[in-house]
């Protein structure tokens, strides 16, 4: 038999798992992973070649899709996109692109910061739709 004291324990525990659950942060509609090419100076840029492993988590199968390049900090500057993608519902896409980048921004991801990447496609009602990559 359990006693008053231990149901209000385990009553406890129960109440808390189901509140940090609450608050846990959502999937991200894309997820990936991605490997640097080798960087070719260009003047104070640099061009470099970016393979892409993309995941669509949503239960949508995506067509048209556009993946961009953009800067971290002023994400309406691009540097680049891959237009006409395909991308399953439940499943990663391999792609690779040719981006230049300016040499700081290069650089930052040589010392551990992620590129800023987002795909955007029209959703079932033709509305745009723009989501960051989650790496």
């Amino acid at each position: 038999m359990i006693s008053a004291r231990t149901s209000l324990r385990i009553s406890a525990v129960l109440l808390l798992a189901l509140a940090l659950s609450a608050f846990a942060a959502p999937a991200s509609d894309f997820s990936g992973s991605y490997t640097l090419g080798a960087a070719a100076a260009a003047g104070k840029n640099v061009q470099i070649t970016i393979m892409l492993t993309v995941a669509n988590n949503t239960s949508s199968s995506i067509g048209n899709a556009t993946i961009s390049l953009h800067e971290p900090n002023a994400g309406r500057v691009i540097y680049g996109q891959l237009a006409g993608l395909s991308l399953a519902a439940g499943s990663s896409t391999h792609v690779s692109g040719s981006f230049r980048v300016p040499q700081g921004l290069y650089e930052s991801w040589q010392k551990g910061s992620s590129p800023t990447m987002s795909v955007t496609y029209s959703d079932a009602q033709g509305n745009p739709v723009q989501t960051f990559i989650q790496f």
